[in-house]
C-alpha cells in the first residue's frame, strides 16, 4: 500500500530541511513551518541557490518551536548559535558578511514564500510530492550520486513509499484524479520543472558536470506509458509534482505512515 514515508519542511528557504513525523496544514495551502523564513536582498530579491552555489554550504539546523537556528560553513568546525526571535539582527549581519550582500531575514509562516508552481486562490503555494522509487532511480543514473544525495538536490516535502518510479506522474495526465494522503486531498498537479540546483552538490556547490544532459536523456528512455510527453510542456527536465491544497483541506494534517491513494475527483 503506499504511504507517506517521509515529510520534509524547510525552515528557512534554501537552507536545510527538517524531517517531520506530522505537519498541520496552514491556512494558505502551506505546510506549517516550511520556508516560513527566507534570505533576500536589500532589492527584495531571494537569495537562494538558483543566484549563488555559497548557499549549498551552509549547513544548518532550525527549531522553529524554540527559535533556535544552528550555522556552520561546509568544511570548517564552528557552529554558530542564534535565536531568530532575539537575536535576528546578529543572524543577518552574520549572512550579510557571508554572502557579501545587505541580508534581510524575512518571514511568511505557513508555506508562503515556495517556489511550486502550482499557487492556490489565495496565491500560495502547496507542498512538492515524490516518490522513494523516483529518487533512488533518478540517482542510478549518475556515478557518485547516492539516492540521499538526490533527495538533497531535489528538495521535496512529501516522499511516498511502495509504489513503482515516477508513480506521480499519472497525477499529471488526467485532471479526473486527484492525490489523497489520509484524509486531505490535494489537488492542483503539475509537474515542476527543475533549475541549476539539483545540478550542485548539496553541501559543496560544486557543479555535477553533465547533470542536465543526463537527466533529459535518461528521462526520456524512462518515460512511463501513463506520461504524455506533452503535459511535460516539452520540458524533460522536470520532476517531482506541485500540489495545492484546497481551503476546504485546510483544518487537517498529515503524518508519516497515512496512506496515499490516488483517487477520483
Amino acid at each position: 500500500m503506499p504511504t507517506l514515508s517521509q515529510i520534509l519542511t524547510y525552515p528557512v528557504k534554501a537552507l536545510d530541511p527538517s524531517t517531520r513525523d506530522r505537519v498541520s496544514i496552514t491556512n494558505i495551502g502551506g505546510l506549517s513551518g516550511d520556508r516560513a523564513y527566507a534570505m533576500k536582498d536589500a532589492d527584495g530579491k531571494y537569495i537562494h541557490g538558483k543566484r549563488t552555489p555559497a548557499v549549498h554550504r551552509l549547513h544548518t539546523t532550525c527549531d522553529l518551536d524554540s527559535q533556535w537556528f544552528k550555522i556552520r560553513v561546509h568544511g570548517t568546525d564552528q557552529t554558530y548559535e542564534f535565536q531568530l526571535d532575539t537575536d535576528r539582527e546578529a543572524l543577518e549581519s552574520w549572512l550579510s558578511e557571508y554572502f557579501g550582500l545587505n541580508v534581510i531575514l524575512a518571514v511568511e509562516l505557513g508555506g508562503g514564500q515556495t517556489d511550486n508552481v502550482i499557487f492556490t486562490t489565495d496565491g500560495k503555494a502547496g507542498p512538492t510530492v515524490i516518490s522513494e522509487a523516483t529518487i533512488h532511480e533518478v540517482a542510478s543514473w549518475y556515478d557518485g550520486i547516492c539516492p540521499e544525495q538526490m533527495q538533497q538536490r531535489l528538495r521535496p516535502n512529501l516522499v511516498v513509499s511502495d509504489v513503482p518510479p515516477f508513480w506521480e506522474d499519472r497525477l499529471i495526465t488526467d485532471s479526473d484524479y486527484r492525490l489523497q494522503i489520509g484524509d486531505v486531498r490535494l489537488t492542483g498537479a503539475e509537474p515542476i520543472p527543475r533549475c541549476i540546483v539539483p545540478a550542485r552538490h548539496p553541501h559543496t556547490g560544486m557543479e555535477y558536470d553533465g547533470f542536465r544532459e543526463t537527466f533529459v536523456q535518461k528521462r526520456a528512455e524512462t518515460l512511463r506509458a501513463w506520461v504524455d510527453p506533452d503535459d511535460l510542456d516539452e520540458n524533460l527536465f522536470s520532476l517531482m509534482i506541485g500540489t495545492e491544497i484546497p481551503e476546504s483541506e485546510r483544518d487537517g494534517e498529515l503524518a508519516v505512515g497515512e496512506t496515499v491513494q490516488i483517487v477520483s475527483r
